[in-house]
């Protein structure tokens, strides 16, 4: 695929809703954003506060091209997502970012992570209260910053509504934002119910099944190497390698793993993380056993509906499905769907509308694209789905949301859909019973983790809703 495609499951955002007039233009479009996230020093020490940036810079890049991170202090350990160093500005050199103690004139957009301030002329600001997350439009106090997810959360988000001001301008504003992923139901109650808050003692799964290793397969392993885990071990199954249009969508891709299987780099991944990976590279056709020391969480980052179908009636305890819209208008939507052991699978999923390919193709962008890559090539763009990193990373926040509740002896989402745009309206589509037995897994207790950093970054940060 040459370069002129290399982001076209990003740019089909644009090209698909009519919204720029050749794939060239969206590309243009993407090319002249400067995100900057700004990170203020004491929110870099928490576990969200470090997650957000990395994930708002990590999906901020693999959107726009460039980013920079603007804190006053690179030197400062990270505490999850090994893999990327051992300092918040390893870590954002590994990414690709700049490094700044301040934000630069020519920022577009910039996203906040406390209180910092920035003369950016478009700015959002990441919001968590333990497992509740989102976005607001000022500084507003964090009170607990000692749950990751919320932050993985809230970083993806944040960009997401960097995109969305990118594609409609200013009919797109910056929005407060706010959902629970502890009690993701909750949707618009989460701010008035306090068990949204989620809480202190819970349990991290250990034993992980990742199959579909592409978009969404590979948010869910950044976000688990954003935990402060401790070692667990996983399967990581895809027979695909990886090409130069994967790079923009997925997060654990850099260029030089081009034409490397997507387990390969996975299992690195974990494995630098202190997780041991066992690596099967051929598909799934329901031919393999799930034996007794398998994992209980088989997580599925799977497009087609029928090795869902067949992976659903493998026999693993727990089969949370991560599905997100194909097209221009619901690119967006998630849906994440927790299948226990036994459950009929054959209603659970309906078939994709083929038709809109061929609709597709009479659009202009399409039109000069053809003229570019052949109509097969511009056929095989259309048929593609829609793919941005943001949306993978907050999909995923919500999946591994789900397998803690279960690994912690709660019950889960039966389906949850969710609109990434309006993520506190939720169709709740009821409730998985909790498990039976423990499933294994390391006992967290956020208690215990020290408290001195909350409270500088609550009096840093001044209170506005």
């Amino acid at each position: 695929m040459n370069n002129h495609l290399k982001r076209s499951r990003i740019t089909k955002a644009f090209a698909d809703a009519d919204l720029a007039a050749s794939f060239d233009d969206a590309e243009a479009r993407l090319d002249s954003v400067e995100v900057c996230v700004v990170l203020d020093a004491t929110l870099a020490r928490t576990p969200a506060g470090q997650a957000a940036a990395l994930t708002a810079l990590a999906t901020a890049l693999k959107s726009f091209g460039r980013a920079t991170l603007a804190c006053d202090e690179a030197s400062i350990p990270l505490i999850g997502a090994r893999p990327l160093g051992e300092t918040l500005g390893e870590a954002a050199a590994a990414l690709g970012a700049r490094l700044e103690p301040d934000c630069p004139a020519t920022t577009t957009h910039a996203i906040h992570i406390g209180a910092k301030p920035s003369a950016a002329p478009w700015r959002i600001y990441c919001w968590w209260e333990r497992w509740c997350s989102g976005t607001r439009l000022a500084p507003t106090a964090t009170n607990d910053n000692r749950v990751a997810l919320a932050g993985s959360f809230a970083g993806a988000i944040a960009v997401r509504q960097v995109f969305a001001h990118v594609r409609f301008g200013k009919s797109a504003p910056a929005r407060a934002a706010t959902l629970s992923l502890w009690r993701p139901e909750l949707g618009g109650d989460a701010l008035t119910n306090a068990s949204a808050l989620g809480p202190t003692k819970f349990t991290l799964p250990d034993s992980i099944w990742f199959l579909g290793l592409g978009h969404l397969g590979q948010a869910a392993i950044w976000t688990l190497c954003l935990q402060p885990t401790p070692q667990g071990r996983a399967v990581v199954q895809d027979d695909q390698f990886i090409g130069e249009e994967n790079e923009p969508t997925s997060l654990l891709v850099r260029m030089p793993d081009i034409g490397v299987r997507k387990a390969r780099v996975s299992a690195a991944w974990l494995e630098l993380a202190d997780w041991s990976a066992a690596i099967v590279e051929r598909r799934h056709y329901g031919d393999i056993a799930v034996r007794a020391d398998d994992p209980p969480f088989l997580l599925s980052g799977l497009d087609d509906l029928a090795p869902r179908l067949t992976v659903a009636k493998a026999g693993f305890e727990y089969m949370i499905d991560v599905g997100v819209g194909h097209g221009p208008k619901d690119f967006e939507g998630v849906q994440i769907r927790v299948i226990p052991k036994g459950a009929r699978a054959e209603t659970l999923w309906r078939e994709p509308d083929a038709a809109r390919h061929d609709q597709l193709l009479d659009k202009a962008a399409y039109e000069s694209l053809d003229a570019k890559v052949g109509a097969c090539g511009a056929y095989s763009i259309a048929k593609a789905s829609v793919a941005v990193p943001f949306v993978g990373a907050a999909a995923a926040a919500l999946a591994v949301s789900q397998m803690i509740r279960l690994a912690s002896g709660e019950d889960a989402v039966a389906l949850l859909q969710i609109d990434l745009g309006a993520p506190e309206m939720i169709i709740d589509g009821g409730r998985v019973p909790a498990p039976h037995t423990f499933l294994g897994g390391s006992h967290v207790n956020l208690d215990l983790v020290s408290q001195s950093h909350q409270s500088e970054s609550a009096a840093a940060q001044p209170d506005s809703s």
